[in-house]
């Protein structure tokens, strides 16, 4: 403790420079540390889709270890495979939007799993490989090219909604329908059915403007659902009776 004691005065008094250079000696060795945690630990990797454009990209940065601070810019690179770009030619998959939006595949950090996004539920389905490690469902769109045709649209329509939970009932459905026809009617009966689920569970618990998302999002699938039509009706009364309530409360 003496000693201790001792050198805490020496340090005290010692000139304004030697104070100094210790401080800066301490700040480039701590900057040296961090520079060696961020190399080492910071790189982050990912993927990116797009469902207006079914575009994909991989990505790369580094960032500082548990802040979280982008330290270096975002590599890209394009990586839509060919069934994307097939069906980028298709009528009513894609879109051409002012600015378009990418949805999280999935992303990996040093010394972590991979942490995934909704969107890896339709990327699973577009990098499907058959027996001959061919892509299944290019293969499948081009031998079954009339389901194919109302197939992608809804998925494409899924994908922008950000209703990747769907996109499997709607695969199943063309895996196990026969013809053109019977698969838009069964795609519009079952994927306005789910629609219709949330849009109640929504109302239920009194959020009438999330219900009419719903609803919205399920007629632009099935127009003439009268289901949908009565819930959307339902929840406008609902919705415009809780505003005359708040106004109420307000005078």
């Amino acid at each position: 403790m003496q000693r201790l004691a001792i050198l805490m005065r020496r340090w005290r008094h010692s000139p304004p420079l030697q104070h100094f250079g210790v401080s800066l000696l301490g700040g480039l060795g701590l900057l040296f540390v961090v520079a060696v945690c961020t190399v080492t630990y910071g790189r982050v990797e990912g993927e990116e889709f797009s469902p207006q454009t079914f575009q994909r990209r991989r990505f790369r940065y580094v960032e500082i270890p548990l802040l979280g601070i982008q330290v270096w810019p975002i590599d890209r690179q394009d990586i839509t495979n060919d069934l994307e770009h097939h069906l980028r030619l298709l009528p009513g998959v894609v879109s051409s939007p002012a600015k378009k939006q990418w949805d999280l595949v999935r992303v990996k950090r040093i010394g972590q799993d991979w942490d995934e996004g909704d969107g890896l539920i339709l990327c699973m389905y577009l990098d499907a490989v058959d027996a001959k490690d061919q892509l299944h469902w290019y293969t499948w769109s081009q031998q079954h090219s009339e389901l194919a045709a109302v197939l992608w649209p809804v998925v494409g329509q899924l994908a922008q909604n950000q209703m990747y939970a769907l996109v499997p009932v709607a695969f199943r459905l063309a895996t196990t329908t026969p013809d053109a026809t019977s698969l838009q009617n069964l795609l519009k009966t079952s994927l306005a059915s789910e629609y219709l689920n949330l849009a109640v569970a929504s109302r239920n618990k009194n959020r009438h403007q999330q219900a009419l998302q719903w609803v919205e999002d399920g007629l632009k699938i099935d127009p003439e659902n009268q289901s949908l039509l009565q819930e959307r009706k339902r929840n406008l009364r609902n919705a415009a009776g809780a505003k005359t309530s708040t106004l109420d409360v307000r005078h």
